[in-house]
């Protein structure tokens, strides 16, 4: 009972940071940006959003539903989570090649500019990463490597972001450069904590006899 509860209260602060982050940057960005600057802004992280919604294509929920199978063994169980690697990675080649391909149009129908729309891609990618391993921590009721981690990389963005808020002349990059910033260390943070976890072996390629 009182691991459950020291469990319960370390995804509760994780929850909490995660959701405070934006309103603790709000004041920030509300002084700094202009009403356009800032309304590109919130169009740039919706875009994140909705990027990170089509390329995991719910390998998330399936990972999930695969790993309480009890008939399922360990070994059955990474081959399903390489399965879905194997898509995530066909799916950001997909998006990729959709995005490249009609750059000057979506551009134009966002009114963002194409780099933006290269790093909100970029930003997603690393996310969609991220977020697979922070589920497959949460599924193997590893609580505080995912409270630590997830909330590691919102206060280091916020912080990161007002930094940038105060070092940079032209103000609303600051935001879209942190993330980007962040996003890409904590990916390549993420790919090395699992390779030293036994390369790999703790979430997927079953081991070979």
């Amino acid at each position: 009972m009182h691991s459950f509860l020291k469990k319960s209260s370390a995804y509760l602060i994780s929850n909490i940071i995660n959701g405070l982050s934006l309103l603790f940057l709000l004041p920030f960005l509300t002084r700094f940006l202009s009403t356009d600057a800032y309304s590109q802004v919130v169009l740039f992280q919706t875009l994140i959003f909705g990027l990170l919604s089509f390329i995991h294509l719910n390998i998330f929920q399936a990972s999930n539903i695969k790993f309480f199978e009890k008939s399922l063994t360990d070994d059955e169980i990474k081959k399903y989570n390489t399965g879905c690697v194997i898509i995530l990675s066909l799916s950001i080649l997909f998006f990729l090649f959709i995005l490249l391909s009609n750059l000057p149009i979506l551009s134009y129908l966002l009114s963002l500019s194409q780099s933006w729309l290269i790093c909100a891609f970029i930003i997603a990618l690393s996310q969609s990463v991220i977020q697979f391993c922070l589920w497959q921590w949460q599924m193997r009721e590893q609580a505080y490597q995912y409270s630590i981690y997830n909330s590691c990389y919102v206060i280091i963005s916020s912080l990161f972001t007002l930094l940038l808020l105060y070092l940079l002349h032209d103000k609303v990059h600051a935001r879209i450069y942190a993330l980007l910033s962040v996003s890409v260390i904590f990916f390549y943070f993420q790919y090395i904590l699992l390779y030293l976890k036994n390369g790999f072996h703790f979430l997927l390629f079953p081991y070979q006899s």
